[in-house]
């Protein structure tokens, strides 16, 4: 199987890495159309603008384990100084809990997907933003 790998994202053994903006989750009702799934996130993705909260820079992992979402870390990274990766998890989400991915018709730069919370059985709509390219 042959991946074309380009810059917003890295390839290495078992797993993807996505260079992506995250926009904002909300909990949603069990969805049971793509029009609801889709209209889900564009909910998400007019609150936070509304609110004017900003996109944050974060790395997406995909393994076989799940999906990790971890905030970019910052260029300059003094010496000495290591990273706790725990403090910068934003969500972890196994491959079993994903219910649906989907992208927006209307904006190809954006994506989605809803993942159901194994303690509470809600579901959350998780939305990202990719580079201009």
């Amino acid at each position: 199987m042959v991946i074309d790998v380009q810059n917003e994202h890295i390839m290495t053994k078992s797993r993807l890495i996505f260079l992506l903006q995250y926009v904002g989750s909300m909990e949603i009702p069990r969805p049971g159309t793509r029009i609801e799934i889709v209209a889900a996130m564009r909910r998400v993705r007019y609150e936070f603008k509304a609110r004017g909260i900003k996109k944050r820079p974060v790395d997406i992992t995909v393994s076989v384990d799940g999906v990790k979402v971890v905030l970019q870390r910052k260029k300059q990274k003094q010496k000495g100084l290591s990273w706790d990766e725990s403090k910068l998890l934003v969500m972890f989400h196994p491959i079993y809990r994903i219910f649906y991915v989907s992208h927006d018709s209307q904006d190809l730069q954006i994506f989605s997907y809803i993942a159901r919370d194994g303690a509470s059985n809600t579901f959350k709509c998780n939305v990202f933003k990719c580079s201009k390219k």
